[in-house]
């Protein structure tokens, strides 16, 4: 990936300019497609730096502008727009490939899933929504529910995984092998 970092009427680091080398390449990994270019124009304006990124795939590309009051702050909210979007074009992807609107996770939402009541009462099965989230936010979210485990598609790499909780105290996490 070519990658263009432009700063104006300021100096920008040798050392800053490789940390935001680095944060770019890894945007790599939200991608479905390769990416072909990086742009990052960074501009001083009145004690406010705004961060301009422009994010190039084959047949799409992503922008944000993002302001703050250090570069560092508004280079980072800038690859984080850009990495949400990218996971958001990463699961409409993936939706398609399936050949069903709204992917699996619609499938299995509350609106379409069973509810059989016992005749005491109580729920014997439930439906739920699998979602897309990073291992870090489905481990955020478990650790403040009170369920035995949390059922979530990884939006790293789109397979059905489970947080839960080990004997000492530690955070396991199991996920469906590729045939």
């Amino acid at each position: 990936m070519q990658i263009e970092i432009n700063s104006r009427q300021f100096n920008l680091g040798d050392e800053q300019k490789e940390k935001i080398t680095n944060d770019l390449e890894k945007l790599a990994r939200f991608s479905p497609r390769p990416p072909l270019t990086a742009r990052l124009n960074l501009v001083n304006e009145k004690g406010r730096f705004t961060a301009d990124l422009a994010f190039f795939l084959k047949n799409s590309d992503f922008r944000t502008k993002v302001e703050g009051a250090e570069p560092e702050i508004a280079v980072d909210g800038a690859i984080e727009n850009i990495r949400t979007q990218l996971q958001r074009f990463k699961g409409k992807m993936a939706s398609r490939q399936k050949g069903e609107e709204g992917g699996l996770g619609r499938a299995m939402s509350y609106e379409t899933a069973d509810t059989l009541t016992a005749s005491d009462g109580s729920i014997l099965t439930e439906g739920f929504q699998l979602r897309d989230l990073t291992v870090e936010d489905a481990m955020d979210i478990y650790s403040r529910s009170k369920r035995p485990f949390f059922v979530f598609r990884n939006a790293e790499n789109f397979k059905l995984s489970v947080v839960y909780a080990r004997e000492n105290g530690q955070f396991g996490l199991m996920e469906a092998q590729d045939d």
